[in-house]
């Protein structure tokens, strides 16, 4: 949820940054694909929230050890997603997003970080690819996901 915040914050800078500067006579959140760039930061915050709510209810009804494929997606997605928009609020501030007067570098460096120390992206997207792969080959509908919406 740290790593959600942060990207909360580096969307709330794009927008503001966006909104105060003009290139061409217009405000650079609307030049370009900025105003799609801003919508899509939006819309992965949003869904990296409701994967952490999944993840924590599967944690819940399901225990640690069976909510594994959970907790992996979360891993993958986050960090990954996190690093994409702060790394689109640097690109927004120009030469000043790589700078010490914002706290855009220094984010990206936190949430880039994460995705070595919480184990790289390859070994939780093989957790998550097993656990597919694995619920077609036994011709099972995916028992985690059924067992954490249900009740």
């Amino acid at each position: 949820m740290r790593t959600i915040g942060k990207a909360e914050r580096a969307l709330d800078l794009m927008v503001r940054r966006g909104l105060s500067r003009e290139a061409f006579g217009r405000k650079i959140a609307w030049l370009g694909g900025n105003v799609e760039i801003i919508s899509r930061a939006r819309i992965d915050i949003e869904a990296m929230r409701l994967m952490v709510l999944k993840a924590a209810r599967a944690m819940d009804v399901l225990g640690n050890r069976e909510a594994r494929v959970w907790v992996s997606m979360v891993k993958a997605m986050v960090p990954e997603r996190a690093c994409q928009i702060i790394d689109q609020a640097i690109q927004m501030h120009g030469a000043t997003g790589i700078s010490q007067w914002t706290p855009l570098a220094s984010m990206y460096t936190d949430v880039r970080h994460l995705r070595f120390a919480d184990g790289p992206d390859e070994v939780h997207h093989l957790v998550v690819g097993r656990n597919e792969l694995r619920a077609y080959e036994g011709g099972a509908e995916d028992v985690t996901a059924s067992v954490v919406w249900r009740n």
